[in-house]
């Protein structure tokens, strides 16, 4: 369930920052959250968190520019100093941490009961990410680009959607799982890590695939499926 949040937080923030995206899809993110809020008992809570998910963009792109950190990587990959990039971006991990778990306690009051009581380990499951990825400086982000981990993505886009597809079959309705006992929930996750790191096996470069593979293994470490 918390993860249906996150996914709809993040669609949200596009949408809601005027992104390129139409009017009707702006207007269908609004309405989940109003649907939301109002089941949940916070009707009046609407415009904060429509104004906290705008407050997150507004946060992330004062740390970080696409186009201008698109043009640095690649200005950075024929000398070399991939590294120099990343590390300077990577230093402001506490600011993007912060920009998160602002966005997370500012949509709270329209989530579940049941969702309410992980945000906690929804933020620190964020954070281990930013940990991971930033790990030495940046020097695993580094290294995927080096190695074409963007361009072997993009060659399996359609596997690895697959890959999606079937496990969002497999888990069904927000009913459905619910429902799924812990271990059910660690077998679903285990068959998506293996789908994802097949696929992109198949790139000329092992980088993406181990990388992916080590992420993978490093989420589920920070869930109870470690203990399986």
């Amino acid at each position: 369930m918390i993860w249906k949040t996150v996914f709809v937080a993040i669609f949200a923030m596009g949408v809601l920052a005027e992104y390129q995206v139409t009017d009707e899809q702006r207007n269908q993110v609004k309405e989940m959250i109003k649907q939301a809020c109002t089941k949940n008992g916070a009707a009046d809570k609407v415009g904060e968190v429509e104004e906290k998910i705008k407050g997150f963009v507004e946060c992330v792109k004062s740390l970080f520019d696409a186009e201008v950190v698109k043009k640095e990587i690649e200005d950075a990959k024929p000398n070399g100093s991939l590294d120099e990039v990343f590390k300077k971006y990577c230093a402001k991990s506490p600011q993007l941490k912060t920009c998160i778990h602002s966005l997370t306690s500012g949509v709270t009051p329209c989530l579940d009961s049941s969702v309410r009581e992980h945000i906690g380990a929804a933020d620190n499951a964020t954070d281990q990410l930013i940990d991971f990825i930033c790990y030495k400086d940046g020097d695993r982000i580094a290294l995927f680009i080096a190695e074409g981990g963007p361009e072997c993505f993009q060659e399996k886009a359609n596997s690895i959607r697959e890959c999606g597809m079937k496990f969002k079959e497999s888990v069904g309705s927000v009913e459905n799982a619910k429902s799924l006992s812990s271990q059910e929930q660690c077998k679903l996750f285990d068959e998506l890590t293996s789908c994802v790191v097949n696929a992109l096996e198949g790139c000329s470069t092992p980088t993406p695939a181990n990388m992916a593979e080590s992420l993978f293994r490093y989420v589920r470490n920070g869930t109870p499926c470690k203990k399986n």
